[in-house]
């Protein structure tokens, strides 16, 4: 903790970048702030013209898709577009379009007020970008980790403090008041960056978007297919995606029951995240201390077992302390999964398609809210809260052995010979997820399996990846018995 500290302080002498986190951090406060107007506006007001779970849905959904669909394609207009005015115009822009929302009667909702929101939210997405974009020329090579990690953890902390006092303070200012704050706060982010002396010029100006955008998507569908094709990776994923359908099921069940059995203002949806922001607190502590003592997939088989256990303990009797302890288990279980998942993602996918898989992941940790938002208004009606708790317990219990099932599933792949595949032949290149890689041989051998011969190669790829390769006789086809990264090869001896 101490040399983490002295490296945020060594971060913190450039004052190019405590301008670049002081305006991330007010910005990010008002996010917050924000979010629990429209937390308060869509889901808490206006009842007789929706219903609670359809609020929670409408919510989700203008915080959600926005930024997931935007954001694969921010770098496009990052790289054109001077960095600098972004960071100062875009606070500026939310700023004047959030003051529009001044302009509708409360109590309201209105076609226009969405497309204010909208918005808003997508705006957010080019700015957290472009100040993730520019960390690199404002703070040295050997200081950039700890900078990356303070502007991320601060970020999110201050993003949900500000959820929390919007919640907490909506009944006292109402929704004009929670505006009025952010109003305030966008533009003094702005102002922040205007500080900053580093001129932040585009990379690419004046360079096609149009052509951009398509490759862009391009390169995704290529990122896809080789996340299908790595299975340690895809199930990390699907793995995570779960966990969040299911928290976002329970969440909007929480806010249901708060507010119309118990007759709680939104102040119990701040209570609710308040809870849950504890146990993330925590898991994200603890989580190290878990790594160094078992598998990642063995943490995330504990994590989805306790929060199945928990979940089903607790469905028999809904009353709000069980509520908030469910809020804090889901939030301690969090870290436990999300952290090992992001790991083997990072361990299984090499570094030139990682950029576009973790643009997909994108998509899959913030859809499956929106999708379990939508399910709600299905499931609320029909079921009582008691049973809709008990199978999201029961959903956690039947996952909880699938991520080591999944981590030791074999990465099938094509290989590719000089001259047709004749025994005395080596490999060319290896071909996964429709995409070709030459390859080097180090080492070939021959082994016997259940008594048929199978030919073995271990190859180096162009980024410096030793990949194990087994022949799978009379299926035509290789799997891949071993990966190892460039970083944890043994160079002097090539193996």
């Amino acid at each position: 903790m101490t040399g983490a500290l002295a490296k945020a302080r060594v971060a913190l002498r450039s004052p190019d970048f405590r301008f670049l986190l002081g305006a991330r951090l007010s910005s990010q406060f008002a996010d917050g702030v924000f979010q629990g107007y429209l937390v308060d506006t869509i889901v808490f007001l206006n009842p007789e013209k929706q219903g609670t779970v359809v609020g929670v849905a409408k919510a989700l959904a203008v915080l959600v898709i926005p930024f997931s669909l935007v954001g694969p394609f921010t770098g496009v207009v990052i790289d054109r577009w001077s960095r600098r005015r972004i960071l100062m115009l875009t606070p500026l822009l939310r700023a004047v379009v959030a003051a529009g929302l001044l302009l509708f009667p409360s109590g309201r909702i209105i076609p226009a007020m969405y497309v204010l929101v909208l918005i808003v939210v997508s705006a957010d997405r080019f700015y957290l970008a472009t100040a993730g974009a520019v960390m690199p020329v404002l703070v040295p090579e050997e200081d950039l980790l700890v900078g990356n990690s303070l502007a991320s953890a601060t970020g999110t902390v201050v993003t949900f403090l500000g959820l929390v006092v919007g919640t907490q303070l909506a009944d006292l200012m109402g929704p004009r008041g929670l505006i009025s704050v952010c109003v305030a706060a966008w533009p003094l982010s702005g102002l922040l960056a205007q500080r900053i002396q580093h001129p932040l010029r585009a990379i690419r100006p004046g360079a096609e978007i149009g052509a951009a955008v398509r490759e862009a998507a391009a390169e995704l569908a290529r990122g896809a297919r080789r996340l299908v094709a790595t299975p340690a990776a895809l199930g990390s994923i699907v793995s995570v995606s779960l966990d969040q359908f299911l928290v976002g099921l329970v969440t909007v069940l929480s806010v249901v029951v708060f507010k119309q059995e118990f007759k709680e203002s939104v102040a119990s949806y701040g209570r609710i995240l308040g809870a849950g922001g504890v146990g993330v607190l925590v898991g994200t502590l603890t989580v190290g201390w878990l790594e160094e003592r078992l598998a990642k997939p063995h943490i995330m088989a504990m994590a989805f077992a306790l929060a199945g256990v928990v979940a089903l303990a607790g469905s028999p009797k809904i009353v709000a302390p069980v509520i908030l302890l469910i809020s804090f288990t889901l939030g301690l279980t969090f870290p436990w999964k999300k952290v090992p998942a992001d790991t083997i993602v990072q361990e299984s996918i090499p570094d030139r398609f990682r950029g576009r898989v973790f643009a997909l992941y994108d998509f899959a940790f913030s859809l499956p809210r929106v999708a379990a938002a939508g399910l709600a208004i299905v499931l609320i009606p029909r079921l009582s809260a008691n049973w809709i708790v008990a199978l999201a317990g029961l959903a956690y219990l039947l996952w909880t052995p699938v991520p080591s099932w999944w981590a030791r599933r074999r990465m099938n792949v094509g290989v590719h010979f000089y001259a047709g595949g004749r025994a005395d032949e080596v490999p060319r290149a290896i071909v996964v997820g429709g995409d070709e890689e030459p390859v080097d041989v180090l080492r070939s051998w021959n082994e016997d399996q259940a008594g048929a011969r199978r030919r073995c190669f271990r190859v180096r790829t162009p980024d410096g990846w030793i990949v194990d390769l087994a022949e799978e006789p009379g299926r035509d086809r290789w799997r891949v018995e071993r990966t190892t990264q460039p970083n944890t090869v043994d160079r002097d001896s090539g193996q």
